[in-house]
């Protein structure tokens, strides 16, 4: 009888063994190609950090010393130092990211260069602002125009109670056109509160001690209602009636007026003679009135300070620089702005048209 086929052991152990050599090579293989892979991305990286600077970096790459990295400030954070103003101020062209440093060997796929010594300057560098920001709290520029001491003008004056005399003037105003001759234009919380201040008069051309062109008394205060019931920034504006003088002429025919208009814009410069609280020298300056609100407007010009609340918004000034068109008087918002720096006038629109038309019929 044959016998049976016996499976050769031993041949069977072989094959095992050679199945393992096999796995082994193959891991060998995977991690040589990975190996090597990685070593080209490292080179890589090398070669085009090194191309990134260029050779007029100055001494701070020649030797391959670390150089400096300016950290780019986001817009609207808090610092003081002139770079960090000027990245925050550059709104028009926002800072590129950089990219953090490199701590491993391995590079990562993409490969982003380290910025160099001149592209970090040419972040920080300072852009120009932009003119008439109207953002509630920023640094005010210190280019802003200052109120200057002059002369005065004929229809420019102060305010003043009759009993304390014109030394203690109160509030800035000045003479409007009407038919009747006898109008001026000043803020309402100048002459209003719980009611119309008495013993008021006006000295228009007031400098130096001096009221050349007469006093004259108040016989009447205009206001709108709304600023009568709630104090309404947006109505702090008062048109004053006075009285002829003995000789029975009317302020305009002796001073001269101003013009006045309404639904004007924003934007346009606007002259505002003033008179500063204590002060008997008046004072002027000449700055854009920019949009604060749709009901509002802003005037920076530093050292308008008490006193000068009243004082009109002057544009299309006449070449002797006496007369203008009134567009706004300080006063308003804050009734006139907390700071002496920054000013503010209620916009002129048809609230105030309506009661100029008031004050003249």
């Amino acid at each position: 009888m044959e016998m049976p086929e016996v499976p050769d052991r031993h041949s069977r152990v072989a094959r095992m063994r050679q199945r393992a050599r096999n796995r082994k090579r193959a891991r060998a293989r995977r991690a040589a190609f990975a190996a090597g892979a990685a070593g080209i991305l490292v080179i890589a990286g090398m070669l085009g950090v090194a191309f990134s600077r260029p050779p007029s970096a100055g001494a701070a790459t020649a030797d391959h010393t670390a150089a400096p990295v300016v950290t780019p400030v986001a817009a609207g954070s808090p610092s003081t130092s002139p770079s960090a103003r000027g990245v925050n101020e550059a709104a028009a062209a926002p800072p590129p990211t950089l990219a953090p440093p490199r701590t491993t060997a391995a590079a990562p796929a993409s490969v982003t260069p380290e910025p160099t010594i001149t592209q970090a300057l040419s972040v920080a560098a300072p852009a120009a602002a932009a003119p008439g920001s109207t953002v509630d709290s920023p640094a005010k520029p210190t280019g802003s125009p200052s109120g200057t001491p002059f002369g005065g003008t004929a229809v420019a004056g102060v305010l003043y109670k009759t009993d304390t005399g014109v030394s203690s003037h109160f509030c800035s105003a000045s003479v409007v056109h009407s038919a009747a001759g006898n109008l001026v234009i000043t803020a309402a919380h100048c002459v209003y509160s719980d009611g119309p201040k008495s013993d008021v008069a006006f000295a228009p051309g007031f400098h130096d001690g001096q009221m050349p062109y007469g006093s004259w008394a108040v016989t009447k205060v205009v206001v709108s209602q709304d600023w009568q019931d709630n104090n309404d920034p947006d109505q702090d504006v008062a048109f004053l009636q006075v009285a002829p003088s003995p000789s029975g002429a009317s302020l305009e025919s002796v001073t001269g007026a101003d013009q006045i208009a309404f639904d004007q814009g924003f934007g346009m410069p606007v002259t505002v003679p003033a008179y500063p609280q204590g002060s008997d020298t008046p004072i002027t300056c000449t700055a854009p009135a920019v949009e604060f609100s749709s009901t509002q407007t802003e005037w920076d010009c530093r050292g308008y300070p008490d006193g000068t609340s009243g004082a009109p918004f002057l544009t299309k000034v006449d070449s002797s620089g006496e007369k203008g068109t009134v567009v706004g008087v300080i006063g308003g918002y804050e009734q006139g702005g907390d700071s002496p720096d920054v000013s503010y006038s209620a916009y002129f629109g048809s609230a105030v048209q309506a009661l100029y038309q008031n004050a003249t019929s």
